[in-house]
């Protein structure tokens, strides 16, 4: 495991409050990470702080996803902490093997420098509604021929260019418009979904029947988009975790579930429609075999 650049470092720090900025760089590892047992709040995510801190007992983080974070040392002046990898709880799934240790965390026994001496009530990042959606679009995940030498991974049944066919965008938001994207997943991996362009909200997960939406609307490249997944619903919409309380850029879209956000697609200041992006898969042997496609914001 590199933190930094270096295999399983350590890190000195005083018995007092720290901030980090934690991002998951692996190009496939999921990571549930305690921090030595020290408490640890979550202040922020990709798309900046949350209005309010959140107490977590372990940070889970795909590939792309970013944590702010305070963690206290304060009662622990003296200690060496090792920050663990921890089993994933279901039904979040990563493709990767085992690797539990991840750094080890050296506490002195006095404090020489400031930082940070309370947990805020509040914080400065704000959580607007963003309306009704003008549309939903269906996006579905699917891996084909698996363990084979066809085997592939792509989005809406397509690969992101078409052998001979010049690359064209089937998701087109209007600029400025809210839409809500719903990403089905028929595979059997968690796929840290990322969006370039624009931050989202998570709106939920729900639990479907995934063999019966298979047999009824597959084909040898997988479930094409825009189909509906609802109908096939074992239960209800389950809220957003914790961690994904403020706006995001990544989303992990887990196995036997479809995963709903919701994005406002604004374009940059000067920049006009149409402008062409992509979202994609942000395990870095899916993107690149095939699970990315292109989006295009229309005027």
């Amino acid at each position: 495991m590199l933190v930094n650049g270096k295999v399983w470092p350590y890190l000195n720090v005083e018995p007092r409050m720290y901030r980090f900025r934690i991002l998951n760089g692996c190009n496939a590892r999921i990571l549930s990470l305690d921090i030595g047992g020290a408490p640890t709040w979550q202040i922020g995510a990709e798309g900046g702080l949350f209005d309010a801190p959140v107490l977590m007992r372990e940070l889970v983080l795909a590939p792309a996803e970013r944590a702010d974070v305070i963690v206290d040392f304060s009662k622990l002046a003296g200690a060496t902490l090792v920050m663990q990898n921890r089993a994933l709880r279901r039904p979040i799934s990563t493709p990767a093997p085992p690797l539990p240790q991840v750094m080890q965390i050296r506490v002195g026994a006095n404090v020489t420098h400031g930082g940070p001496t309370t947990i805020p009530s509040s914080l400065p990042g704000r959580v607007p509604a963003l309306g009704e959606p003008a549309r939903t679009r269906y996006i579905t995940l699917n891996e084909v021929a698996a363990e084979t030498d066809h085997w592939f991974l792509n989005l809406n049944g397509m690969h992101f260019r078409e052998p001979g066919q010049p690359i064209t965008s089937t998701e087109t938001p209007a600029v400025a418009t809210v839409e809500d994207w719903v990403y089905v997943n028929v595979t059997e991996d968690t796929h840290p979904m990322h969006t370039h362009l624009v931050t989202f909200q998570v709106v939920g997960r729900t639990p479907f029947d995934v063999e019966a939406y298979q047999n009824t609307y597959g084909g040898p490249s997988g479930v094409p988009g825009g189909i509906d997944p609802q109908p096939f619903a074992t239960g209800p919409m389950l809220p957003p975790d914790p961690d994904e309380r403020g706006f995001k850029d990544t989303v992990k879209v887990n196995p036997g579930y479809f995963t709903r956000i919701r994005a406002r697609f604004e374009l940059p200041g000067g920049v006009t429609a149409p402008q062409t992006y992509v979202h994609h898969c942000h395990i870095v042997e899916h993107e690149d075999n095939d699970m990315m496609r292109p989006f295009s914001v229309m005027p």
